[in-house]
């Protein structure tokens, strides 16, 4: 897969996706000329082996993507620019039309095969709008609901979809006649005919833990029915109060404005690390098999070898890594409790300066408390001292939790979410299984992302080495 196709999914994407949505005339000239230029320059990018004739094919390869910007000439392509190139230089210095017959219909030939795919892209229409079965269907949900003691006269309003989400599809809405009910619900239901997956709790799994963290006080949306009877709604769902709130960052990548959010995850963390396992975390998956030190070292091999055989180049910041996890192993201890595994400021809602509410629990397992410190680290660090941080949590019941094993989680979690982006993304895309355009991204732009947040938290690591 080449780097061509990262740019041909993009311009079809923009084509396709968002084109239609766009009103404005001066916008739309402006992205239709974006779309020209990513197919221009993806098309320079395309790899063409096996076409170039006998006589041009020892030709070394021209890097037509660093001369200052896209080649005139779109039969230039990576591995034909420098046999054009000469072609062209001796039909200048005299060589006659009749000695290069066969170099001017080859390159009138990529010529066309190069309009032809950028025409494919220009020209493309957008899906057909049709129906979507898939869709959560507001007339079911309250056919179901209106059967519910009391709820006979219930009506739903103001339903909207939320976007996002692989494994679970959401939805707000608020509902009246129903005294039962919240008049302010969010549902999440499975994909319909979506086999479910070891790594993400079942509705009923996330139910039972709501239950018992709400009840224990954390923030979280308290849970008011599951069902688990596909029926219904062609899969398994869960209801949820609404809570007031906005997601405190709406991108992945970015940090807390407030330093009292920031301290009030430390509280909500320290909540859940402080649960019971053997009770609270009664059904929820175990992160691995072993907890001793060769158990762990077991793990950092499988992370180290996952890295280097899907790797398209190599950094030597992550085999800095790597070399300094194995040095480090054996800080580690057999520690447990139950871990969210993605609690950062996009699954977070807040009201101001208070978090409201601990969104999606679906990959919340029995694990080491820190795997959850590690991956918040990187975000904590940008807005306020790490030591304020874990003063804030010890105080809310959290464990002393050394440094040394946090610098280990933090680098450790870079190290599985890469091999997670890779293998669930990057290799989706580049083998073929998916030509979308988000999935795209998880190989163009998450993993040089998350390379320099691993270059980040390295050089805070090293620094305390030092």
């Amino acid at each position: 897969m080449s780097n061509a196709q990262y740019l041909w999914s993009a311009a079809m994407g923009l084509r396709t996706q968002v084109r239609p949505k766009v009103e404005d005339s001066a916008a739309l000239g402006a992205l239709d000329n974006g779309i020209r230029i990513l197919t221009a320059v993806a098309n320079a990018l395309e790899p063409v082996t096996g076409q170039i004739p006998a006589h041009f094919s020892a030709f070394p390869l021209a890097d037509t993507d660093r001369q200052g910007g896209p080649a005139e000439n779109a039969a230039a392509y990576r591995d034909t620019g420098a046999a054009i190139a000469d072609a062209a230089v001796r039909l200048s210095t005299g060589t006659p039309l009749s000695g290069l017959g066969d170099a001017i219909r080859w390159e009138k030939s990529l010529l066309d095969s190069a309009i032809a795919r950028m025409d494919a892209v220009e020209r493309a229409l957008p899906p057909a709008v049709e129906a979507d079965d898939q869709a959560i269907d507001p007339a079911r949900l309250q056919a179901y609901l209106r059967r519910q003691p009391g709820c006979e006269m219930a009506e739903l309003s103001a339903f909207r979809l939320i976007v996002g989400g692989r494994s679970r599809q959401t939805a707000i809405f608020s509902v009246s006649g129903a005294d039962a009910f919240p008049a302010h619900m969010v549902i999440q239901r499975g994909i319909p005919g979506q086999a479910g997956s070891a790594a993400f709790l079942s509705e009923i799994a996330q139910y039972r833990l709501l239950t018992q963290l709400h009840a224990a006080g954390m923030r979280v949306p308290r849970p008011v029915l599951v069902e688990e009877d596909p029926a219904w709604l062609d899969a398994p769902f869960l209801l949820v109060e609404r809570v007031d709130g906005a997601p405190v960052q709406p991108d992945y990548w970015l940090p807390a404005e407030s330093e009292q959010i920031v301290l009030g995850l430390a509280r909500e963390m320290a909540l859940l690390h402080s649960q019971p396992v053997e009770s609270v975390g009664d059904g929820l998956r175990q992160a691995r098999e072993r907890y001793d030190v060769d158990g762990w070292r077991a793990e950092l091999e499988q992370l180290a070898a996952q890295w280097e055989g899907a790797a398209h180049w190599p950094s030597v910041t992550m085999s800095a890594v790597i070399a300094w996890l194995r040095q480090n192993v054996d800080c580690l201890d057999d520690r447990r409790a139950i871990v969210h595994n993605d609690m950062v400021f996009h699954n977070i809602l807040a009201d101001q300066d208070r978090i409201t509410a601990v969104l999606d629990w679906e990959q919340a397992a029995i694990g080491h408390p820190g795997e959850d410190l590690g991956y918040c680290y990187p975000v904590v660090i940008a807005v306020t001292d790490w030591s304020r941080f874990m003063d804030a949590y010890r105080a809310a019941g959290g464990a002393d939790i050394p440094q040394r094993q946090i610098d280990y989680f933090a680098l450790r979690a870079g190290l599985r979410l890469m091999h997670l982006v890779m293998h669930g993304g990057r290799d989706s895309f580049e083998k073929g299984l998916s030509d979308d355009i988000l999935v795209a991204s998880a190989g163009a732009h998450f993993t040089q992302r998350l390379l320099h947040r691993i270059a980040v938290i390295l050089a805070s690591v090293l620094e305390r080495d030092a």
